[in-house]
């Protein structure tokens, strides 16, 4: 009885914001259609609408062309068919708060596929990277996506936002919505290919949202509100993975420094960014970097935690106080027991958190897996 209260609940929630929506647009001193008519034709551009100056859209759309606001017409009632909601930045009840933080590069239309009420909620994060990712960087953005969509270390779960064009932001996504967390993903283009999508059909039926402020059938390559400018503005803080100087990512990493978002870096090799005048905050809550040291001590073989990885890998089902005895006989580090321990613990001064216990033996854990099955060739005793 208790479930089916709150889905009443969350149904007449859903139902209020969609009669505020028609409110809205009923009521905007320029209507949808004739915005979407101006884009059309080419009048607007993401410089050119001003927020307190609304009112100079009221006479540029007097001489619109019958057949453009036809077109207009058919694009927006084929998009509501596919349950595709539009509002405008005049829509001052359903337009996302956030989005005014970026003045006049606020897109003037925004369509979406989904559940719009986590445009506005908190908190949300955006996990990102090079367009040249590693597979390791792809693999690290995905144990992010988990840890924020599930919450970690008592934190509350969050709203994984990310670009549909970028591998680190899918597979944070991925991650998130493994997690059982939800995702806002921005789309670099209309909707014409959401209904074959996989990833927008998952994030749809998982009640996440789709959005993107082009239409179907716009012209591709034509973007009237950069994406990394959405990212920016919908996210609260960013984790960054590797990215160079010149790429996207750092695009969208300027974009949300300038609107004061809390940054993280995963690797180090992210101080490319401190030489372009950006402040980049050391995330302390994750294991995740000092795993990241895995790769340093591969090359190490003379350091203890490449020996210790190296003798378990001998015989992987193995137990702590097995490896410990394992590390006395060979006369591995003068303190087996506290080297082992160090490497199950992300406190204090430990190595990072390398192995776990699993049935009573050690494991590796599950974010460093994958990573170390690629170069254990390195790990010899």
């Amino acid at each position: 009885m208790k479930g089916y209260v709150s889905h009443l609940i969350t149904e007449n929630e859903k139902l209020e914001q969609e009669l505020t929506a028609d409110y809205d647009a009923a009521h905007a001193p320029v209507s949808h259609q004739q915005l979407l008519a101006l884009q059309l034709r080419g009048d607007i551009d993401e410089l050119s609408v001003c927020i307190h100056d609304c009112v100079s859209l009221v006479p540029m759309v007097k001489d619109l062309p019958a057949d453009l606001l036809e077109e207009a017409r058919r694009i927006l009632a084929r998009q509501q068919a596919m349950g595709i909601r539009t509002v405008s930045f005049l829509d001052e009840m359903s337009y996302p708060c956030r989005l005014n933080e970026l003045d006049v590069f606020r897109p003037i239309l925004l369509h979406g596929m989904g559940d719009w009420s986590l445009l506005d909620m908190q908190p949300s994060v955006s996990v990102t990277g090079s367009p040249q990712a590693s597979p390791q960087d792809v693999s690290i953005a995905r144990e992010w996506g988990k840890k924020y969509g599930s919450g970690y270390d008592g934190q509350e779960s969050c709203i994984v936002v990310g670009r549909l064009a970028n591998a680190c932001d899918v597979a944070a996504m991925e991650g998130c919505q493994d997690a059982d967390g939800h995702v806002i993903a921005i789309m670099e283009a209309g909707f014409d290919g959401v209904v074959t999508n996989a990833l927008c059909r998952r994030i749809v039926d998982e009640g996440g949202l789709v959005i993107s402020t082009q239409w179907i059938g716009a012209p591709s390559g034509r973007n009237l509100c950069s994406c990394e400018r959405l990212v920016a503005a919908l996210c609260e803080q960013m984790t960054v993975m590797e990215c160079q100087q010149q790429d996207e990512s750092m695009t969208v990493v300027k974009e949300a420094r300038k609107l004061g978002r809390e940054i993280h870096c995963v690797k180090p090799a992210v101080h490319d960014i401190s030489m372009e005048g950006i402040q980049v905050l050391p995330d302390k809550k994750t294991t995740v970097k000092k795993c990241e040291r895995i790769f340093e001590w591969a090359d190490k073989p003379y350091s203890i935690v490449y020996k210790i990885i190296a003798v378990y890998l001998q015989y992987e089902r193995i137990t702590c106080s097995g490896l410990i005895d394992k590390l006395k006989t060979l006369h591995i580090a003068t303190d087996p027991y506290g080297s082992v321990h160090s490497l199950m613990t992300d406190k204090g001064n430990s190595y990072g958190r390398v192995f776990m216990e699993e049935n009573g033996f050690l494991v590796f854990v599950p974010e460093l897996r994958e990573r170390i099955e690629a170069i254990r060739g390195k790990f010899r005793v």
